[in-house]
């Protein structure tokens, strides 16, 4: 009901979106890591905004693939580390997704896939960093620390990345 309203372009998309998604469940019974079908949700919301300055950059990264990754971070490496002129609005963006998004093991490997702990890290250290992003990588790790698994809080302690309080 809600795309029937939408102008032909913004309808296109949604129907690309749902099409990739059903193209990328390989099972049945597949469980979705919460970062992915996070992500998902917030790239539909998006795609009924146009006015958003990501909107551009989520039709671009979907454009890109006939299939959706659930095992990846989307748009890490062109978000976190941007060359626009609204870089820091595209990193904040990514990482306010990361932080309401991450909440298991699953997703801590999703992470770890893309090494996002040790460029988040390596971040924190940046001349240039303002005081929200550094609120946001902070956020983030906290959030991490949070998950409650064995194997997260070995990888944190053997990678030498201690809590931030």
């Amino acid at each position: 009901a809600v795309v029937s309203t939408q102008s032909t372009g913004e309808k296109s998309m949604c129907s690309y979106l749902f099409g990739m998604i059903e193209n990328s469940i390989t099972s049945v019974e597949e469980r979705l890591p919460h970062l992915s079908t996070y992500f998902l949700g917030i790239m539909l919301h998006t795609l009924f905004t146009p006015h958003k300055h990501i909107y551009q950059n989520i039709c671009h990264f979907l454009l890109q693939r006939p299939v959706f990754d659930f095992h990846d971070v989307p748009m890490f490496y062109s978000m976190f580390c941007s060359s626009t002129l609204h870089y820091k609005q595209d990193q904040n963006w990514l990482l306010e997704i990361l932080c309401l998004a991450v909440r298991d093991e699953i997703d801590y490997k999703i992470l770890s896939r893309r090494h996002v702990l040790p460029h988040c890290f390596s971040q924190m250290h940046c001349p240039d960093l303002d005081k929200h992003s550094l609120k946001l990588i902070h956020k983030l790790f906290r959030r991490v620390f949070s998950i409650k698994s064995a194997k997260v809080q070995k990888d944190l302690a053997e990678s030498g990345i201690t809590a931030i309080e």
